[in-house]
């Protein structure tokens, strides 16, 4: 156990990256900084990491960096994230732009035959640019995925909500209220999330540096705009008609599909997408939630690494 523990300690810590920079990446005639930090040693095919969010960044996916001693793992932070450029421009913020940004990062990087990973919205993320720029990629790895905000609004959150509601308290309808009808107090709502988020977004406690670091750096504007409620249970920004379960079947590679057992993305629900995938393996992380790169990585790490030698043979 205490092997274990360290061994969990130790992929979670701060990477020292073998190089990272900064890459070009034009839009509308404007030209933005994303920042990339590439760590690794073996030959075998690199990994390209995408963080969740929206307004997230990479911090809280570090776990993967245990890959690093068979190839390059490649982190990088979304536009308005982390340590990449923050324009002020409400205009940038949408599903569809995000998805192109990541050829900026294929191109950038020239990236040759090399597999997608994504964690929560980073999911969503991987599947639009997947499904239009798949000649490079070897396989796409969806972890805690949320490929469809309308049937996550309408079959997923309602029954979470249900959850939370007890006979003592209804924090489900604390959320409801002071998200929907603007009404409570800010200090229910805030208990009210803590209990969500406890039993669904993170069983770790106290919070790791790694989730530490990813909170102190998150752009929150972007999250306003694109979810717009602080729990997650109401997304009420642009996000909520994104939708990319067909991009997924157009996708010819292998796909992996993990969620954890106390989920927001619910074993159902990842269940219900794995049906639109052609090669498709999934898995439960047990002891986790949202965060199973946090909560559980070495379960994590070690799916994530069968898959890739399966896939290479």
């Amino acid at each position: 156990m205490n092997k274990e523990q360290k061994s969990a300690k130790d992929i979670l810590r701060e990477p020292h990256y073998d190089s990272e920079g900064f890459i070009d990446y034009i839009y509308r005639d404007q030209t933005y900084k994303l920042w990339y930090g590439i760590i690794g040693s073996g030959r075998k095919a690199p990994v390209l990491v995408l963080h969740g969010g929206p307004g997230g960044n990479h911090h809280n996916l570090v776990a993967f960096q245990a890959l690093a001693d068979e190839r390059d793992v490649i982190f990088y932070d979304q536009l308005g994230c982390g340590k990449s450029d923050r324009p002020d421009k409400q205009s940038l913020w949408t599903a569809n732009r995000y998805f192109d940004e990541v050829l900026a990062i294929q191109d950038g990087l020239r990236l040759k035959r090399y597999h997608l990973i994504g964690h929560s919205w980073g999911t969503m993320q991987a599947v639009g640019f997947a499904a239009k720029y798949s000649k490079e990629i070897l396989s796409v790895s969806l972890h805690s995925p949320i490929l469809s905000f309308p049937y996550y609004i309408k079959h997923v959150a309602e029954k979470l909500k249900k959850g939370l509601n007890r006979p003592d308290k209804k924090f489900a309808q604390i959320i409801d209220d002071y998200e929907l009808k603007r009404i409570g107090k800010k200090s229910d709502y805030d208990k009210a999330c803590m209990e969500f988020i406890k039993k669904h977004v993170t069983h770790t406690w106290p919070l790791p540096e790694a989730m530490k670091r990813l909170i102190a750096n998150r752009n929150t504007a972007i999250h306003d705009i694109m979810v717009r409620s602080g729990s997650e249970l109401n997304v009420l920004g642009n996000l909520r008609t994104a939708d990319v379960t067909l991009q997924l079947y157009q996708i010819d590679v292998p796909v992996l599909m993990t969620c954890g057992e106390d989920d927001l993305c619910t074993p159902a629900f990842t269940k219900w997408q794995t049906e639109f995938a052609k090669d498709i393996r999934s898995h439960v992380i047990q002891a986790s939630a949202h965060m199973s790169p946090v909560d559980n990585p070495l379960e994590l790490i070690s799916l994530q690494r069968d898959f890739l030698r399966e896939v290479e043979g």
